[in-house]
């Protein structure tokens, strides 16, 4: 568990409400019941670490019973300022029902109700975060993500999870037909991030497919309070405004492109739809920059497997994101699994998109997923590529690294390396997904501290 992220760590958490609950679930819990992966509503690993919380959202039914779970932040909230906040839940294996109203609630100071004698038997308050158009959650075995974004009132200090609303006023469907007469979720990995510390990027969602024109499919994210937000097809049409995702039903291969514009910060992404049977799959596309003296070249590595009829992939490039142009072409191997690679000599300076596009004999494309890479050093000195990062990431220097440290959320030392070299590749494979700091010491002394995501 996690909030606003200082040097102290995690504070403890407490229930909101006079019905018991909101059970803490540890490894090391001696109880049988409250341990994990197995625990009172079923069995589950935590998404990190070895504990999580569970809870009730309905109870019976009829009874409005509740558990709400609280803590204090590690730092006050500062108003008109921007925050991402985001939870991960899942539905415990033994529970009969699943239902929607998983929110968190922020106030100035500490909760309480007494959910037994009060009239609506539930804490009366209107949670500031919601997935957008709060949907029932069925999940059992993936962790789910709530997310929002929050304008701060100043002063908020506290966090509360829970089901804010009156079972008359909660959307529920039975999912299995016998178990536990309630819905019980888990609760995991909750932050309070603010924004001026790390820009939220767009989502436009995974590349997908679908196999027959008339399906459809959600394209995007649930992340609530986005503003600023336009979907565009792949002509450039705007076909959206003001919702985070929706369900699309494409009548041929495609692309969308969403932008947004998050408490003064713009971003804009890409996502590619095929439909159709097209056996190709493209998997570990990686972008490596290289520099020999003061010239730079972006390399594109990607692996293909179920290549079949395929003619060719075109690299593509974009300086924005949405308009690509294709910068060089390779053939085709249509072996059951094939390692490609293309090496772009003049990188444009700064923000670069790139993906790959497959062509079929027949005409058929299909796109790998866009990636992006800054090859402008963010700072005069250090450059941190690519950001967000999945399996690496690259540090280049203008001059040589004495020490870099990469530092968690809970200010633990993750990574510790001494190069002495100008640039240096660290594998984050092993890392847990989230918000780190990387700090550069170079051999003339200057510390560069950056903010690197790993998703």
């Amino acid at each position: 568990m996690s909030h606003i992220s200082k040097s102290s760590p995690p504070l403890p958490w407490f229930p909101a409400g006079k019905v018991k609950g909101g059970s803490y679930v540890s490894a090391c819990n001696p109880e049988p019941s409250y341990t994990v992966p197995t625990n009172g509503t079923g069995y589950q690993y935590a998404k990190t670490g070895d504990a999580y919380i569970a809870l009730y959202l309905i109870n019976g039914l009829t009874q409005n019973n509740r558990n709400y779970i609280e803590t204090k932040l590690q730092d006050t909230l500062r108003l008109g300022s921007c925050y991402y906040v985001e939870f991960y839940t899942n539905l415990g294996n033994t529970q009969k029902y699943a239902c929607n109203n998983i929110g968190l609630l922020l106030t100035n100071n500490a909760v309480y109700v007494d959910t037994i004698s009060h009239p609506l038997g539930v804490l009366p308050a209107n949670p500031q975060i919601l997935n957008y158009g709060n949907p029932i959650i069925t999940d059992t075995l993936n962790w789910v993500k709530v997310s929002g974004i929050y304008k701060a009132q100043g002063g908020e200090q506290y966090i509360t999870i829970g089901n804010f609303k009156t079972d008359a006023q909660t959307s529920y469907k039975q999912v299995q037909p016998t178990g536990y007469n309630g819905a019980g979720y888990l609760i995991d990995d909750v932050s309070v991030i603010p924004l001026d510390s790390i820009p939220l990027k767009a989502d436009a969602g995974r590349d997908t497919s679908i196999a027959n024109v008339g399906d459809s499919i959600f394209i995007g994210s649930l992340t609530n309070g986005l503003t600023g937000v336009k979907w565009y097809n792949s002509v450039g049409a705007v076909i959206d405004t003001g919702r985070p995702g929706f369900y699309i039903k494409p009548t041929a291969s495609t692309f969308y492109v969403v932008e947004q514009m998050v408490c003064g910060y713009y971003s804009r992404d890409t996502v590619n739809v095929t439909v159709g049977t097209v056996p190709l799959k493209f998997i570990n596309y990686n972008l490596i920059l290289s520099l020999k003296g003061t010239k730079q070249s972006l390399e594109n590595i990607w692996q293909t497997a179920n290549e079949i009829n395929v003619s060719h992939f075109n690299i593509q490039r974009s300086i924005n994101g949405n308009n690509f142009i294709t910068i060089g072409k390779v053939k085709a191997q249509n072996k059951l699994t094939n390692e490609y690679s293309f090496i772009d000599e003049t990188p444009n300076e700064g923000l670069n998109y790139y993906k790959i596009e497959s062509v079929d004999f027949d005409g058929r494309k299909q796109y790998s997923t866009t990636q992006q890479i800054n090859t402008k050093p963010q700072t005069p000195n250090i450059a941190v590529f690519p950001n967000p990062a999945k399996d690496f990431v690259t540090i280049i220097s203008q001059e040589n690294i004495k020490e870099v440290k990469i530092i968690n959320q809970l200010s633990q030392l993750v990574q510790h390396q001494i190069p002495n070299t100008k640039q240096i590749t660290i594998n984050t494979k092993q890392f847990t997904k989230g918000l780190y700091i990387v700090q550069c010491t170079t051999n003339k002394g200057e510390i560069n501290t950056q903010k690197l995501i790993i998703e």
